[in-house]
């Protein structure tokens, strides 16, 4: 068992005493990751009799079920009788991605599933079809679902009705996923492309992109009016050491910004995106066309992005692996090097004065080395952590301030 539980939890008289003879309940969800291909529920409401609720494996409804990486989200919604717990859970990922050769199309994993907290029975899914549409009242079909999706969902309630309406996730071919769980009718739920960011954008060398982790998610606005933004990085998590591809942080603006308005004729292509790479906006004159969003390559040898970013009063904050040889420094341990990055959510400028070397006669002067600075930790980082009201926790356990005041 090596997937980390979620948990649904249920205080029937906010006490913030979990009791089962009140009524209360605790309710823990996991897979296995590398494991298996299956997920489990277990009632730990009374913690001396834990129990266990049901169990999913590799058939009936569920198939398609690869080996279960993507981490379970609780949330609430309706399908037709009510608000009810459920579990939300990507596919998973099939061995097949294992071969460091380019990517080609997988047989299990590339699914989403929505399911009862209590009885583990399927409410919802989408998976791979001959063509795109709804099969049933619980099941939905896309031709381009290709690729298995190892990555934990990022679930939102985006109109604040307590209910779950969308969800966005990528895959291990480059292809970014929203899903609209936007009424009590699931007829009406949908899987619709964001992005192609990989393979099925260019299958040139190079170009095989695959996402393992959750995106990041914010609400904005720029001179063109509201959007969404989807900030997700990429790297292959199963070859860590590989150096075959092109990597970058991406920020994605999704404008059909309400609930259930996701269209696959506004997918977004990698070249659609602003290469914001040489930070021409803050070392040149640029004029970069922001409409769909930006991207900047991690240019180390072999630099990846293995961990969710988090985004904090306009600032992405991200961490990037480099393996061994990826970058020349006398004392790079053998297990590789990290970087810590914060860029501006805006355009991608830096934020900080890391690189002080590039300052003249005391003023501060941003430019491209600035967007980051080394870790000091070996290894591969996780990602930075809050910690309220204005300072994060690195990786490498240094504390850094944001410069904003609490509220």
């Amino acid at each position: 068992v090596d997937g980390a539980p979620s948990a649904y939890i249920y205080d029937a008289n906010n006490d913030a005493v979990i009791n089962s003879a009140s009524g209360d309940k605790a309710w823990l969800y996991f897979g296995l990751r590398r494991g298996g291909r299956a997920y489990y529920a277990l009632d730990v409401s009374d913690p001396d009799s834990p129990k266990m609720m049901w169990s999913i494996e590799t058939s009936g409804d569920f198939a398609e079920l690869g080996q279960s990486f993507s981490t379970p989200r609780v949330g609430m919604l309706d399908w037709g009788s009510g608000a009810k717990p459920v579990v939300m859970f990507a596919g998973g990922y099939d061995t097949n991605k294992d071969a460091a050769a380019s990517g080609t199309d997988d047989n299990m994993g590339n699914a989403v599933y929505v399911v009862d907290a209590e009885t583990g029975v399927l409410v919802w899914k989408a998976v791979k079809g001959s063509s795109t549409g709804n099969v049933s009242v619980t099941e939905y079909q896309h031709e381009e679902l290709k690729d298995s999706i190892p990555s934990n969902l990022t679930t939102l309630d985006t109109d604040g009705n307590g209910l779950v309406d969308r969800i966005y996730v990528g895959d291990t071919g480059g292809v970014v996923w929203r899903v609209d769980l936007h009424n009590t009718d699931s007829t009406e739920w949908k899987i619709t492309r964001l992005a192609s960011l990989g393979r099925h954008w260019n299958n040139g060398s190079g170009q095989d992109r695959r996402f393992f982790h959750r995106p990041d998610f914010v609400k904005h606005k720029d001179g063109n009016g509201a959007y969404d933004a989807v900030i997700v990085g990429s790297g292959n998590r199963a070859h860590p050491l590989d150096q075959g591809e092109d990597d970058f942080i991406y920020v994605i603006k999704d404008r059909n910004i309400q609930a259930g308005a996701g269209d696959d004729g506004d997918i977004v292509e990698h070249s659609d995106l602003a290469d914001l790479t040489s930070n021409c906006l803050q070392t040149d004159s640029c004029t970069p066309n922001l409409l769909y969003g930006w991207k900047v390559e991690m240019e180390a040898g072999g630099e990846k992005i293995l961990a969710t970013a988090t985004t904090l009063v306009g600032e992405i904050f991200f961490t990037s692996y480099i393996p061994p040889g990826g970058r020349s420094t006398s004392c790079e341990p053998n297990e590789g090097s990290g970087r810590l990055y914060i860029l501006s959510l805006d355009d991608a400028t830096a934020t900080r004065d890391y690189e002080l070397s590039n300052n003249t006669n005391g003023e501060e002067i941003l430019d491209k080395v600035d967007r980051h600075t080394d870790l000091d930790s070996g290894g591969i980082p996780s990602e930075v952590v809050f910690i309220p009201e204005n300072k994060v926790l690195r990786p490498d356990l240094t504390i850094e301030d944001i410069p904003v005041e609490g509220r």
